[in-house]
């Protein structure tokens, strides 16, 4: 009967630990917390597929180039956009991925807001444009080294 209790708390403890290390990895990987980075991690230029890239400056100067405006019903890009402009990160939220705004003038007199979302901590995963509200699909820029 001891050993059936000992082997029972053993157990217990195991999977605690094991339960607490998981939760550990999620949180710090963003999974919980939503991706977040810090403004100093986004320097750089992001590249994604078809040709469709953003640069941001330190000085709060970003450059698009052939950015989708939109997606199909079926996912695909749609109004590129290109133009030079600003950008800024919005404070770090709990539960979400904090959101980068990039204004592009891209026409006299005309501008395009373009909203990023960042993926993992620190911007691993690198940033994405959402799809849709309907989809977790996701149009993702890697960081060019």
């Amino acid at each position: 009967m001891k050993k059936a209790i000992l082997l029972s708390v053993l157990c217990v403890a195991l999977a605690l630990a094991g339960g607490g290390f998981l939760l550990y990895r999620a949180i710090d990987s963003g999974a919980i917390t939503g991706g977040s980075t810090e403004r100093t991690e986004l320097i750089g230029s992001w590249h994604a597929p078809n040709g469709a890239q953003v640069t941001l400056r330190k000085d709060g100067t970003a450059e698009g180039v052939k950015i989708p405006g939109h997606f199909s019903d079926d996912e695909r890009p749609q109004n590129p956009i290109t133009g030079e402009g600003k950008w800024s990160l919005e404070k770090r939220r709990t539960f979400v991925d904090q959101e980068i705004t990039v204004v592009l003038n891209t026409g006299p007199g005309k501008r395009s807001t373009i909203e990023f979302r960042i993926v993992d901590k620190g911007a691993r995963g690198g940033i994405y444009r959402p799809i849709s509200v309907e989809s977790s699909s996701m149009f993702v820029f890697k960081k060019s080294y």
